[in-house]
């Protein structure tokens, strides 16, 4: 059976959903769904194990390539920090109106979440970098527990956005990659699973995703 989501349902799927969604269980109309009031992307198994992931690790500093509308990944990776009681989700997005909408957003209806997670808008190399040497300049962190890449359809580019993360990847980082099976990863994918440093614990593919990975940084 392919679970995707409530935003991705045809609109005959969205009317039957509303319908029948108060006879479901809270966890799987969690995860269908997400934020009702928000768009979101990612599938539901996709969600799930972007969620676990964090709430299994539990990382200090997550840094996200793709807000959108802040419904799909940003919103549960800042649920689970929520629950984890720390932490703090570094999103971008390039698009000024999707930028403005997912901080209206939160403002909105996450005002709980708007503590962890920092919404940034450009270039995720420019600002990421700036953000990166800054902190390091005033002590305030110098690591990087773990991304998630989600960005646009190239594969040099996730490629440059993995780069730029890598000297602050530690031992017990964790790299998150949506598109595992696509041409965004397309770079990337054969230089973490040919590399020494990284292992790749968990994958989703077809049906149940368009591909996502759960790498871990073992050195």
């Amino acid at each position: 059976m392919i679970i995707r989501s409530f935003d991705a349902a045809a609109p005959s799927r969205k009317r039957l959903w509303i319908k029948v969604r108060r006879f479901v269980p809270h966890r799987f109309r969690w995860f269908y769904e997400g934020c009702i009031h928000i768009e979101g992307q990612l599938w539901y198994e996709e969600r799930k194990l972007l969620y676990r992931t964090i709430r299994e690790y539990k990382p200090e500093n997550v840094f996200e390539v793709g807000t959108w509308l802040g419904g799909g990944s940003t919103y549960f990776i800042a649920q689970a920090l929520f629950l984890n009681g720390r932490g703090k989700l570094y999103t971008i997005e390039s698009d000024i109106d999707l930028y403005r909408s997912a901080v209206q957003n939160y403002h909105e209806y996450l005002a709980f979440l708007e503590p962890y997670v920092e919404f940034n808008l450009g270039d995720a190399c420019d600002v990421y970098r700036a953000l990166l040497v800054q902190s390091r300049r005033n002590n305030k962190f110098f690591k990087v527990d773990a991304s998630f890449l989600d960005g646009a359809e190239d594969a040099k580019q996730t490629e440059e956005e993995f780069r730029l993360f890598e000297p602050y990847f530690h031992e017990g980082s964790v790299l998150m990659a949506h598109d595992w099976d696509n041409e965004k990863m397309a770079q990337l994918r054969p230089m973490i699973e040919g590399s020494r440093r990284w292992k790749v614990e968990r994958t989703l593919s077809a049906p149940k995703s368009v591909g996502f990975a759960v790498c871990r940084c073992i050195s």
